[in-house]
């Protein structure tokens, strides 16, 4: 039996909320919480840097749409999930980084690992608490689940100083503040009413999904609109898999081919930010907008509607409201004569015999491969550009990538650790550059050694691709510095930690090695030696 502590009573709690796992780097000032968990039925998933921890916990939320949660030891332990913490911001992921401390009478004496944290993590989460007092734990615990699910979602803090995770929950301490739902609410019906009537009188609507319809759990409101309206439909970021790209209403992850030729474009739970052309569509586009916080509406450009509300529910009103509509035909046809045409742009290169291989036969064996319960994280800067474009996405939570405005490395996997926890029965495929690869290699050590068997494919070019590509236009052919990494042997590496490992150098074989890799039932991984002179 573990010790009577509040870190026993916070595993407790975080298994009520349906947080079965918990991703850490071990360290002395978080031992409660840890120990805890034994008796608590939480899977303690240790990762090899704490970076990795924070990024874990954004793709369980990621994979199942509800939060995750990390544990981190004081300063330097920190410090390193900063990166993590601040990725959960910009892609709205609700985390909850719990932290440890030095002891209160300890403060501002130049303890171990004593550190500002409160202040850092302040930047960047929705809500951030040092706890001093063991009766407030409770409040603090489901304040923070009510802001990382609340109507502005993304990751929230808790600091824990040692002397407060060692003591016991007082027998008078309040525990009657949750677990409770986070309340949601639908949109203004006048608000509905303007929107289904644009929509009706435009020639060439559009539906743009993004993250906000992800975290809402929107999945079947979203599929019952795009069937009643036949309303075209685009998922984004998280959102991608919300419709299957199968279905006859989805048309996948590149909004471009919709947004610039469209009169109206309907945005659920997207920002107009870099990722999303700054808002800047076809000139004569009518836009409405639907995000759960208001101050999000109208951000970097202006609005014709813009409707306050939970995805879900809003979705639903909307489908109300358009019982008797339908998209015109000739649309229809507009779009997917855009569609072919887009794959035949790309159809040579998803055909290449080149060697080296070309990034688009890569995507395309890829795709092959993975069926229904397939999923893929996605990491790096040409490979993740061009996984985002045109990797498949069958469910929700199929893709879990890095694009996102911060552009982070190292999420890829972190994020596959995560996916296979999470749903061991998923075939998880972490797709990255081999730049990427290096900010999380040693996590398949950590997949060797709790048995979460997900397969990696390398898309090593030997360079740093993007900066290579900037510096010799600007700077000069022969003036490309700390842009090269060269011909390493990854899949050897893997093999060396105890897992399976693959180098491919013809596209012919892409798909065996992906075969045996999963047969193989190791962590894996398959090195692909790409072109570094094409793009996807």
């Amino acid at each position: 039996m573990s010790m009577d502590t509040v870190g026993r009573w916070m595993a407790e709690y975080l298994r009520a909320r349906g947080i079965d796992t918990l991703f850490t780097l071990t360290g002395g000032h978080i031992f409660p919480l840890l120990d805890g968990c034994l008796d608590a039925g939480v899977r303690v998933v240790d990762t090899r840097h704490e970076q990795a921890a924070a990024f874990a916990a954004e793709g369980w939320a990621l994979r199942t749409g509800r939060p995750g949660a990390y544990l981190v030891t004081a300063g330097p332990g920190f410090a390193n999930a900063v990166a993590g913490l601040a990725h959960a911001s910009v892609t709205l992921a609700p985390t909850l980084c719990i932290t440890g401390a030095n002891p209160t009478k300890e403060d501002d004496k130049g303890a171990p690992q004593e550190l500002e944290q409160l202040r850092v993590a302040e930047v960047y989460t929705r809500y951030a608490k040092t706890v001093r007092r063991t009766e407030r734990i409770p409040q603090y615990v489901e304040n923070a689940f009510q802001h990382m699910t609340g109507p502005t979602p993304g990751p929230a803090f808790l600091e824990i100083p040692q002397d407060v995770f060692y003591k016991p929950l007082p027998e008078d301490a309040p525990t009657d503040f949750g677990p409770r739902p986070a309340p949601r609410s639908a949109a203004d019906p006048a608000d509905v009413e303007r929107t289904a009537a644009l929509i009706e009188q435009a020639e060439r609507p559009v539906l743009v999904a993004g993250g906000g319809a992800f975290w809402s759990g929107a999945e079947e409101a979203l599929r019952q609109l795009a069937e009643r309206t036949g309303l075209p439909v685009f998922t984004r970021n998280a959102a991608r898999g919300l419709l299957p790209d199968s279905h006859p209403q989805c048309y996948g992850g590149s909004p471009g081919l919709g947004v610039f030729k469209s009169d109206l474009v309907l945005v659920i739970g997207s920002r107009f930010n870099a990722t999303f052309y700054y808002g800047e569509f076809a000139p004569d586009a009518r836009v409405v907008q639907v995000d759960c916080n208001s101050a999000a509406l109208g951000d970097n450009r202006g609005i014709d509607v813009g409707l306050c509300g939970d995805a879900a529910l809003v979705l639903g009103q909307l489908r109300e409201a358009l019982a008797d509509y339908r998209t015109p035909a000739e649309w229809i046809a507009t779009l997917d004569a855009a569609v072919e045409k887009r794959r035949t742009k790309f159809a040579a290169g998803f055909q290449s015999d080149t060697r080296p291989i070309h990034p688009m036969r890569l995507m395309q064996e890829l795709n092959e491969f993975a069926d229904a319960s397939t999923t893929f994280t996605v990491d790096g800067g040409d490979i993740g550009v061009a996984a985002a474009r045109h990797l498949m996405a069958e469910h929700p939570g199929a893709q879990l990538s890095n694009a996102s405005i911060l552009g982070s490395l190292g999420p890829g996997l972190p994020f596959a650790l995560a996916a296979k926890a999470a749903r061991p029965d998923d075939t998880v495929v972490s797709v990255t550059g081999d730049g990427a690869f290096g900010f999380g290699a040693m996590e398949l050590d950590t997949a060797v050694r709790l048995d979460l068997p997900f397969i990696c494919v390398i898309g090593n070019d030997g360079i740093w691709g993007m900066i290579e590509r900037s510096q010799r236009p600007m700077f000069g052919e022969d003036r490309a510095v700390a842009a090269t990494l060269g011909d390493r042997p990854y899949d050897q590496m893997a093999e060396a930690l105890g897992g399976y490992g693959e180098r491919v150098e013809d596209p012919d074989q892409i798909r065996p090695a992906l075969e045996r890799a999963r047969e193989s039932g190791l962590p894996s991984c398959i090195n692909v030696i790409m072109d570094p002179k094409v793009t996807g």
